[in-house]
């Protein structure tokens, strides 16, 4: 039986420097990259998502970029699906999957399997799914459900607004009313995040936030609008995008568009570190204030994956990630 293979990967908070350092370590490390990021997978979304530019795509392979455009419905599944793919096939080159990002419901589905089936429907979801219901009737919802996913929308009752939206919600979820599961990742696991004081990373994010702005962010938005794209689009609302055409629609100021903006991205990475935080398997990098393709940043990351890929069976990671190398 062919065994799986290892995977490495860097996770956590936004603007913490996961790119830079996947980038670093792809110097010298066979890899190819999996982007686990949610807002990456959008097509046309580049410069507020900070996707990963054509020089950096073309140093190391990234992959699970640009699969759809922002008004189709991608889910979880999906990408655990993509993902899972990927990695024999990156393997079978003689290289490295390296999962790389922020989104942890992404990186929990790939390393620990989910029942997306059972899982309970986010409430943000159900919410915003009542909330259009209430705007733009019934009609919307079920043409919507009829294109997402054609076999369940044939056994539902389009007439029936409840049996819509929970259709619905099945089917953003990734399930169609179909019960799915995958076990958990059985290769050797090695994970490393970039640890930073909360004041440089917000730093970071305030810097991160202005430099979109000033590099195009707003004509970003524009073009996506003008392409066709809703304000209300669930893509469209992430920090940044949201923003952005509030300002475009003469309803904030620039400046109350990259604060708020800011401020928006802030309490988002404060998410995304108590979400890996609890995992006990990521060995965290000080990194301090230097940029995380430092060479003591790097030294580190490759010492720690080093470490945990000789270490075997990915159950034995935690018994020696604190050891220095032999």
């Amino acid at each position: 039986m062919k065994r799986t293979p290892p995977l490495i990967g860097i996770v956590g908070p936004t603007a913490s420097g996961k790119s830079e350092l996947a980038l670093a370590l792809g110097r010298t490390w066979p890899v190819e990259v999996l982007v686990a990021d949610s807002r990456q997978v959008y097509r046309g979304m580049d410069i507020g998502t900070a996707k990963p530019d054509a020089a950096a795509r073309a140093a190391v392979a990234h992959h699970l970029l640009d699969l759809v455009d922002p008004d189709t419905s991608f889910s979880v599944a999906q990408w655990v699906a993509l993902a899972r793919s990927l990695i024999p096939e990156i393997a079978d080159r003689g290289r490295i999957p390296m999962v790389v990002g922020g989104t942890g419901l992404y990186v929990a589905g790939l390393l620990d399997g989910h029942d997306y089936g059972s899982q309970p429907f986010p409430a943000e979801l159900r919410a915003r799914l009542a909330s259009q219901l209430a705007a733009d009737g019934l009609g919307p919802l079920a043409t919507r459900l009829r294109a997402v996913d054609p076999v369940t929308a044939e056994r539902t009752d389009l007439h029936n607004p409840r049996r819509v939206l929970r259709a619905l919600e099945r089917a953003e979820m990734g399930s169609g009313g179909v019960r799915r599961s995958n076990q958990p990742y059985g290769g050797r696991l090695a994970l490393i995040g970039i640890d930073r004081p909360r004041d440089v990373l917000y730093r970071r994010i305030d810097e991160r936030t202005a430099e979109f702005f000033a590099t195009g962010l707003l004509g970003e938005v524009r073009g996506l609008l003008e392409a066709g794209m809703r304000a209300d689009m669930r893509p469209m609302t992430g920090h940044g995008y949201q923003e952005a055409a509030r300002h475009l629609a003469g309803e904030w100021s620039l400046d109350q568009a990259v604060e708020v903006t800011a401020l928006r991205t802030r309490q988002y990475a404060k998410r995304q570190l108590t979400w890996f935080r609890r995992d006990p398997r990521i060995e965290w990098l000080p990194a301090g204030d230097d940029p995380a393709d430092s060479q003591d940043v790097v030294t580190h990351g490759e010492r720690v994956l080093r470490i945990a890929l000789d270490a075997g069976p990915a159950e034995r990671v935690r018994a020696i990630r604190y050891h220095e190398p032999r």
